[in-house]
């Protein structure tokens, strides 16, 4: 089956996007798109060199920026992006890092990118990653011509995974033992749902009960993995960049897969990470959720950051550009 990818933004996370698509054989057709010609040609130069190893072959496709936006026309899938990471390095120098300070620079660029994509015709489902994730994706919806099922984030799908690692590293065991998941803002509201999540069947909260086990340490260890990888090399890319691929597959392999996205909550009106069956019409199903009282609270105010926060873009936007 041919298939045709588009990716905006070729920073360090849609390179990694680009680089696992590739050495995956995912895609037939990979579109490159970056305001920098010299990194989109860069990028596809080295993408394109690699394959004589590979046993698949991918046609990566490249136009200046300004005609690059005709080949997403027939597109599958677009990756979007793009973003500044030097708005998220400059957290490490604060007391509270937080992703919700780089609204505004990407706040901007949807509002550049938006009527491009509209422009090109585009019609099929859009995966983003920009942070701050959920609210970016709010505001993209908002600006592009697709329903809201054709559009969503990652989410808190690598969070999660980070929750599973920091469980199987306090527990010993095995990462594919554990199921459940981090739900909420992928940001510093989001929280373990640890109702949800069980280790070998084994509901994690009875394991806590039965073995003295202490979650908070578990919590905290997970949620500060970004802020981790980012002080040691400056940015998180091999980690969003096989999640990337892995959901862009999903949708090409209609694989009907559940992830916690970033998609439509009709009850709180905003987008925000909570488990989603994705397929190749998108957003197939939110799955309801059953939480405790404190997680629902959570939850609440979690939406309530994402929500606020997308209020604010209009005074962000007033304010002098930085594109």
């Amino acid at each position: 089956m041919v298939s045709k990818v588009g990716i905006i933004g070729l920073g360090n996370v849609g390179s990694a996007v680009a680089l696992a698509l590739v050495l995956r054989g995912s895609v037939s057709e990979l579109v490159l798109i970056d305001k920098d010609d010299k990194k989109a040609r860069a990028e596809q130069y080295d993408l394109t060199d690699q394959q004589a190893l590979l046993t698949s072959n991918t046609k990566i496709l490249r136009q200046n920026y300004n005609d690059s936006w005709t080949l997403l026309k027939d597109c599958d899938v677009l990756v979007f992006s793009p973003g500044d990471i030097s708005i998220l390095q400059a957290q490490l120098q604060t007391d509270n890092p937080d992703r919700l300070n780089e609204l505004r620079s990407s706040a901007q660029i949807v509002q550049e990118v938006a009527p491009k994509i509209n422009a090109s015709k585009f019609n099929g489902i859009i995966l983003s990653i920009t942070n701050p994730c959920d609210v970016v994706v709010t505001y993209l919806q908002e600006l592009v011509d697709l329903p809201k099922n054709h559009i969503f984030g990652t989410g808190t799908t690598l969070d999660t995974t980070r929750m599973k690692h920091a469980v199987s590293a306090y527990l010993d065991c095995s990462i594919h033992d554990i199921d459940g998941y981090v739900l909420g803002e992928h940001g510093e509201s989001q929280f373990t749902a640890w109702s949800t999540v069980r280790v070998g069947g084994i509901p994690m909260n009875d394991l806590a009960a039965t073995h003295r086990i202490d979650l908070k340490v578990i919590e905290e260890n997970s949620s500060k993995g970004a802020w981790y990888i980012i002080s040691g090399k400056g940015f998180t890319s091999h980690g969003i960049g096989l999640t990337g691929a892995t959901l862009v597959e999903a949708i090409l392999n209609n694989a009907r897969q559940v992830f916690p996205l970033s998609s439509y909550n009709t009850d709180y009106q905003t987008y925000i990470g909570q488990p989603t069956r994705i397929g190749a019409g998108g957003v197939l199903e939110v799955l309801p959720l059953t939480l405790s009282d404190t997680e629902q609270e959570l939850f609440d105010h979690s939406a309530k950051i994402v929500r606020e926060n997308r209020l604010k873009i209009p005074s962000l936007l007033a304010v002098d550009p930085v594109l």
